[in-house]
């Protein structure tokens, strides 16, 4: 079983290394001060795995490195920044799996690197949350040749529900973006669509079960609605991570001539990112509306 390295076991990260420890994969894991606690680190401790503070054990021991990070210029400090792993003097690695949600862009000249110095690539972000992870049921869209993905393939199955390949370098993360778009989209949609009804003494009763059995029903309303009514906005999902996405997104738009659509989003998340919710849950978009932009009269 080839050895496993992973840098981030954070929220979503740390359900990773759980399943692929529990997979009989023997790893190693980074801890960072700022990311990882020592609770998690005490719990995959007792799974099996080493934990080392040092990045270049792993790059040193890791035949797979696996990475779960927050946004692409992390992922291209631990890669190629330095001290990272195109720097280190004797490199075990031979192929990166990248769960983080990053920039298409950054990940394809990444990848290019990489592969200058015989070392393999896969974009591998996940949809799903914390829960989901610890599952191994997240869903995975992948980019990067056909043939590492194949080789792998069993591999990101121990860790997900469903495995889907995108095509290339980045194809993974263009899919994810565009996933998050749609869902951003339809939880601020909803909490504006809320605040209006309720501006309207329109009862919440009448309009879930209409809207919720007809066309305007989906997964990012039902989200938003059950937040609204019970008051739950507990982090699943950081603000600040969704803005980080949209962003990203929103570049890839603009490359093709911009989606008034997207700009639209991207105006409301940078408010909110900017009024100080960036690490809360992104269902409080609806707070921030409410007090900065829902000034609907009835």
């Amino acid at each position: 079983m080839e050895t496993v390295g992973i840098i981030g076991a954070g929220l979503m990260g740390k359900g990773l290394a759980k399943n692929l420890i529990k997979a009989g994969y023997p790893m190693t894991v980074y801890k960072r001060k700022a990311s990882m606690g020592d609770a998690v680190a005490a719990e995959l401790r007792g799974l099996g795995a080493k934990i080392t503070d040092q990045v270049g054990d792993l790059f040193g021991s890791a035949e797979i490195l696996v990475l779960c990070l927050p946004n692409s210029q992390i992922v291209e400090d631990i890669i190629i920044g330095k001290g990272g792993l195109t720097e280190h003097p004797a490199p075990r690695v031979k192929t990166v799996l990248d769960f983080s949600t990053a920039h298409p862009e950054s990940t394809k000249k990444i990848a290019g690197i990489l592969r200058s110095r015989g070392v393999a690539m896969l974009d591998t972000p996940m949809s799903g949350g914390p829960q989901q992870a610890d599952e191994g049921k997240v869903k995975l869209a992948v980019g990067g040749d056909k043939a590492v993905f194949e080789m792998y393939e069993d591999l990101l199955k121990k860790v997900a529900e469903m495995v889907f390949y995108a095509g290339g370098h980045g194809a993974g993360n263009v899919v994810k973006l565009v996933n998050n778009f749609m869902a951003f989209l339809d939880q601020t949609a909803t909490a504006g669509a809320s605040l209006l009804m309720d501006k309207m003494e329109i009862s919440r009763d009448a309009y879930m079960g209409f809207i919720g059995n007809s066309g305007g029903n989906s997964w990012g309303f039902k989200a938003m609605m059950n937040r609204v009514v019970t008051g739950d906005f507990s982090l699943k999902f950081a603000l600040g991570l969704a803005f980080k996405d949209l962003r990203y997104c929103k570049d890839l738009f603009d490359g093709y001539g911009g989606f008034p659509v997207v700009d639209a989003l991207h105006a409301v998340l940078k408010g909110a990112d900017e009024s100080g919710l960036g690490e809360k849950d992104i269902g409080t978009v609806y707070q921030y509306l409410k007090e900065h932009t829902a000034k609907i009269k009835s």
